[in-house]
């Protein structure tokens, strides 16, 4: 069975971060980034004007979009087949995607076990000025549009993949082990 690592990003539509409008994703298998999508998602929420300056999604993007729990059945054989998620600041996607859980009773949410970009990068790239997704995007020298869902996700992906690269680990959870970075769990 490949290796597989399933980097994840969503953007809001107002400041809870449970009004999920877009969720991006990138698979990172066996070190090459195989697939990157998003999808956009009607978070039935009104949006707040400094969030569509920030990704440019309005509200008349999602009118026709499916509600998050149409988007996640459709990632659900993909959560299931991957080793661990990945996240560029995880604590905000994951914790969006938490609320989103909640917010739609969705009991069957597989258990997913998670990782951190931002965190492994402080302590892989000690040297950077900051370790934000655009600076990494820099530093690994690829084009990048910031918080374009499917965008961040495979920074992310190519993020990771340089992360095992120059640490010489293939193994998500043992990267993870090696940089004293906790891995987290979301589950419902």
């Amino acid at each position: 069975m490949p290796h597989s690592i399933l980097a994840i990003d969503v953007e809001t539509a107002n400041r809870d971060s449970r009004s999920i409008c877009s969720v991006g994703w990138s698979l990172l298998t066996d070190g090459e980034v195989v697939e990157t999508n998003q999808l956009l998602v009607n978070p039935e929420e009104d949006f707040d004007q400094g969030n569509i300056r920030v990704h440019g999604i309005r509200p008349s993007d999602v009118w026709d979009a499916p509600a998050l729990p149409e988007v996640l059945e459709q990632l659900y054989p993909t959560l299931n087949a991957v080793d661990v998620v990945i996240a560029h600041n995880a604590a905000f996607d994951m914790g969006a995607l938490r609320k989103a859980i909640a917010k739609y009773d969705l009991f069957t949410f597989p258990t997913i076990e998670y990782g951190c970009t931002v965190k492994l990068s402080r302590k892989l790239y000690p040297g950077l000025p900051n370790h934000k997704l655009n600076t990494m995007a820099e530093h690994l020298n690829v084009p990048f549009i910031h918080h374009d869902a499917a965008e961040d996700a495979r920074v992310c992906a190519l993020l990771m993949r340089d992360m095992m690269i120059k640490t010489g680990i293939a193994d998500v959870r043992e990267l993870h082990r090696y940089t004293s970075v906790k891995l987290g769990t979301l589950a419902y």
